[in-house]
């Protein structure tokens, strides 16, 4: 009796742990992304998670001395193994003016961070210009690129490969924030950003503990953060602790080396709608996505995104009248059809319209194939289904003036992204952009060739001198009214009283003078590519090639091809529907006896 009472305590204690085994087991698989996470937080690796646990700091002064040889040269060895450096600057600004660059602030994942007070060195180390200038190595911070342009500005020396975190944050799918935020949230470590300090005395004979730890902070954080949001992008299990490698990281921030954050996502917001940004607003919008806002220096106006829910592809079949198929379509299209009487519907599992008439052209080749293959309603990049928008490939700004036979039945460069990939893909094209400006010479941001017209001070004096005469002269003091009628008298040198007409005439004139040197950068680059640099096809091409390039699409429609238009032209070429002459636009050959050869398939 009593074995049996101690076998049978030793089952229900076996049943007992078993049991308890299972339910941690259902906590940890049904908490495992906080468990992860708060372990992750917990997990000290060295100069990541605590960016001031090996945290070394050496002060530099002077530029030709052994200690300053000696630190640069360990951050180069530091970044021979790991390419990344924390980078920021401090200065002072005196009765509203801002004074060069004093401090300059690097730092590498070991800890190491050098502070070069640029404010007592005569000239810049040449080994430190190396290391700036060095495009292999990443320098990263938050808006980064404007510190390189005020060491260019005050120094002469160029940085190159800037970062902005933003940039990460965004695409790892968290806020574009501060470096202070981006700390807390992602380092679980708060940095002192009390604007005292920061606008303390960084030219000072002598810098405080305080600051040295301030400016310190600011360079070691930024590479810890780095490492962190590129460890997002691409999820580890907790216990997976191997470095990043420039393999892991480089393709996926190539895009955005060198781009400013702000003017990369107002330009990539805005230009949205070039790019086929928004649903038609026949189609309903069941959800709504609004871009983050961007503290920005200057007020920007961006177009809102709207994101489309409802199947984008219907692939409704649409068919010659002998039965073969032609091209899949989307039902409003099949619709019309329907009601021109232009075609026929045929019953079957997918909807089908026959033609009644004998189309220009049918499906040759893998071109033709391309149109009659279905399109599946998701992100080309990430797969996403739930909500995307159209993403013109090569955007409109340069379609729009492509010839009739280039711009039409364009589908094949409509593709569709998720928000969050429609927005990179849009920032990431800033890149080319710039490329194509300085190639073309056609500026496309708001210098002085890209405004259409300027305004003229004077003029702008006179109208508002007018209209202030006109509407209030009764609440005018008598001692500004001389002052306006002086400007106007200036102006009006033949007049020598104010009359009525003249006021009037003051308040309508038009103070804006059109720009001599204006040019429209889209039409220009597209008149240079026609004329000089290899025909428009060369530019499509590019377009798809940067586009597959930076964005790494996964899930791009069978037989996507970024030759796809060369392809369609020489079919239509060898059908006789093209002319000569838009083959020598697109950059083709031309074909001989082309223009009088006749279509077989006449419209």
């Amino acid at each position: 009796k009593y074995t049996k009472e101690m076998n049978g305590n030793s089952t229900n204690k076996k049943w007992a742990i078993l049991a308890a085994s299972l339910g941690l087991v259902y906590v940890l698989v049904r908490h495992r992304y906080s468990i992860i996470g708060q372990m992750r937080r917990r997990i000290v690796l060295p100069g990541a998670s605590n960016p001031l646990r090996f945290k070394q700091i050496e002060v530099l002064t002077t530029s030709q001395d052994e200690a300053t040889q000696k630190i640069i040269k360990e951050l180069k060895s530091h970044c021979q193994r790991f390419q990344v450096l924390g980078f920021d600057c401090e200065w002072i600004t005196v009765g509203g003016s801002r004074r060069p660059v004093a401090l300059l602030q690097l730092s590498s994942q070991y800890g190491l961070c050098a502070l070069f007070r640029l404010c007592c060195m005569k000239q810049i180390p040449k080994d430190l210009r190396e290391l700036l200038e060095d495009d292999a190595i990443v320098k990263v911070g938050v808006a980064p690129q404007a510190d390189a342009m005020k060491l260019s500005h005050d120094y002469g020396v160029g940085v190159a490969s800037t970062l902005d975190l933003r940039f990460l944050a965004v695409m790892a799918g968290h806020k574009a924030e501060g470096l202070g935020k981006l700390s807390h949230t992602h380092l679980n470590f708060v940095l002192d950003k009390n604007w005292r300090l920061a606008c303390s005395n960084w030219e000072a004979k002598q810098l405080e503990e305080v600051q040295l730890n301030y400016a310190a902070n600011d360079a070691l954080a930024a590479v810890a953060i780095f490492q962190k949001l590129c460890r997002d992008l691409e999820p580890r299990a907790f216990w997976d602790i191997r470095p990043l490698t420039s393999e892991d990281w480089l393709p996926k921030i190539q895009p955005f080396i060198d781009v400013d954050f702000t003017k990369g996502f107002s330009i990539g917001l805005s230009s949205s709608n070039a790019g086929g940004g928004t649903a038609p607003s026949s189609s309903p919008m069941t959800a709504k996505s609004k871009p983050k806002k961007v503290m920005v220096p200057e007020k920007q106006y961006c177009r809102k995104l709207g994101t489309q829910s409802k199947a984008f592809y219907d692939n409704c079949l649409l068919e010659a009248p002998d039965g073969e198929l032609l091209c899949t379509i989307d039902r409003r299209k099949a619709s019309w059809y329907l009601n021109q009487n232009l075609g026929t519907h045929i019953p079957g599992e997918t909807f089908t319209v026959r033609l009644n008439f004998e189309p220009a052209g049918r499906a040759v080749g893998e071109v033709g194939r391309y149109y009659q293959t279905p399109k599946e309603n998701q992100c080309v990049v990430c797969g996403r289904r739930d909500a995307y928008i159209r993403k013109n490939v090569v955007p409109r700004e340069y379609r729009r003036h492509f010839p009739e036979v280039m711009k039409s039945h364009t589908s094949h460069d409509v593709l569709l992204l998720c928000h969050t990939c429609h927005q990179l893909s849009n920032v990431s094209d800033l890149r080319i952009r710039t490329k194509l400006a300085t190639k073309c010479d056609a500026p496309f941001k708001h210098g002085d060739g890209m405004v259409k017209c300027h305004e003229d001070p004077i003029l702008r004096r006179v109208k508002s001198a007018g209209k202030a005469l006109t509407y209030q002269s009764e609440r005018i003091p008598q001692a500004r009214k001389a002052e306006l009628h002086q400007i106007l008298l200036d102006y009006y040198k033949d007049c020598n009283e104010i009359t009525d007409e003249l006021l009037k005439e003051a308040a309508n004139i038009d103070y804006r003078v059109e720009n001599d040197d204006y040019c429209q950068h889209g039409e220009k680059v597209v008149q240079m590519y026609r004329d000089q640099f290899g025909g428009l096809i060369e530019l499509e091409r590019m377009w798809r090639e940067h586009f597959v390039h930076t964005m790494q699409p996964k899930y791009l429609p069978y037989l996507w091809n970024v030759n796809h238009n060369a392809d369609r032209l020489e079919v239509r070429a060898s059908e006789g529907r093209v002319d000569n002459a838009d083959l020598l636009v697109a950059g083709l050959p031309a074909k001989a006896n082309l223009n009088s050869k006749p279509n077989p398939n006449p419209q």
